[in-house]
């Protein structure tokens, strides 16, 4: 299928303020002494103090709806942007939406979990494995495929999400956002050498890697692990990029996962624990160019961007786009590490 006959035969509920500003980071880069970096501000979708993730539930919605489904499942950490955005959609299209959250409950409710309470979720805390993670994002759903009964038993109509909205539907909300970079790209002739993101589940690097290829441009994506995985996630990127390939019908080449560069040097302790580096970067980029990033992904991922900037990674003379992708309203459950 041609790209073009896709997004028309495909359509998305509109849920994000779109398309999103592309701004250049001045004092950032004078500070680096470049090589030049503009912010993709995804924090700026709007949807709950928006996301990137909000690109991908445009599409998703769309099928929940088609499928006239009425109550959603999907899982996320206490801190999930994604669980955050998703529950906003929900409740926007007036469905009943039930998060399981991988942790105890806590003493105070802050940040994300705070909004999904105002939202009126239905919060289930349950303690994961990560085997159990990757295999919600493989389809087999050993967590919310019981809930999915109980839904059914009581006459509900239940549209399982997987993690992170990392799948084929998904993957669309990050082709489309490739499009619409180029387009901004073009209007201030700018060449990008690359896009920087940080990745979790790594559905965004897919979206991003399939646009890059669909849309011609002479552009790498740079990915930024915060989180260790029991497999190789340049293979879970190849795979989601693939099954894309396959279920939309592309007119694209397969993906190998020696073409996907993830890097794993800035994840610390582990997913969702500050480094130090991390709140440093976000002290920088906060009293320099006054965008606030996260401490669980864009943190992180601007610890990592500062660090190979330093290690001469990337050339003076290159053009970065660095992928705000939210979850700033997380800072608040986080706020011990920044006194």
């Amino acid at each position: 299928m041609d790209i073009k006959v896709l997004f028309e035969k495909f359509k998305k509920i509109p849920l994000a303020f779109l398309p999103t500003p592309l701004e250049y980071a001045e004092n950032l880069t004078k500070l680096l002494k470049g090589p030049r970096i503009f912010f993709k501000r995804d924090d700026c979708t709007g949807l709950a103090f928006g996301g990137n993730k909000t690109r991908k539930l445009e599409y998703i919605m769309a099928d929940v709806l088609e499928k006239q489904a009425d109550v959603i499942i999907t899982i996320g950490g206490l801190q999930s942007n994604w669980a955050r955005q998703t529950a906003a959609a929900a409740k926007k299209h007036g469905l009943k939406i039930i998060l399981v959250l991988n942790g105890k409950e806590p003493e105070e409710y802050q940040g994300n979990l705070l909004l999904n309470s105002i939202l009126g979720c239905d919060i289930r805390f349950k303690p994961y494995t990560d085997e159990e993670e990757q295999r919600e994002e493989a389809g087999e759903t050993p967590i919310t495929g019981g809930i999915a009964k109980e839904v059914k038993k009581i006459g509900n109509i239940p549209y399982i999400i997987p993690l992170g909205g990392c799948n084929p539907i998904g993957n669309l909300g990050y082709i489309n956002a490739v499009k619409e970079l180029k387009k901004q790209l073009e209007k201030k002739s700018i060449n990008i050498n690359y896009i920087i993101s940080a990745v979790g589940t790594g559905g965004t690097q897919a979206g991003i890697e399939l646009g890059l290829r669909l849309y011609e441009m002479n552009t790498k994506c740079y990915g930024i692990s915060i989180s260790r995985h029991i497999k190789p996630k340049s293979q879970e990127i190849a795979d989601l990029c693939n099954q894309t390939v396959k279920y939309f019908e592309l007119e694209c080449s397969q993906f190998s996962p020696d073409e996907i560069v993830v890097n794993y040097d800035y994840i610390g302790k582990g997913y969702a624990i500050p480094t130090n580096k991390c709140i440093e970067a976000i002290r920088t980029v906060a009293q320099i160019e006054g965008v606030i990033l996260d401490t669980v992904y864009t943190g992180k991922a601007m610890a990592g961007l500062i660090d190979l900037i330093k290690k001469g990674k990337f050339k003076k003379n290159e053009n970065i786009v660095f992928l705000h992708t939210g979850g700033e309203i997380a800072n608040f459950a986080y706020n011990k590490f920044f006194k």
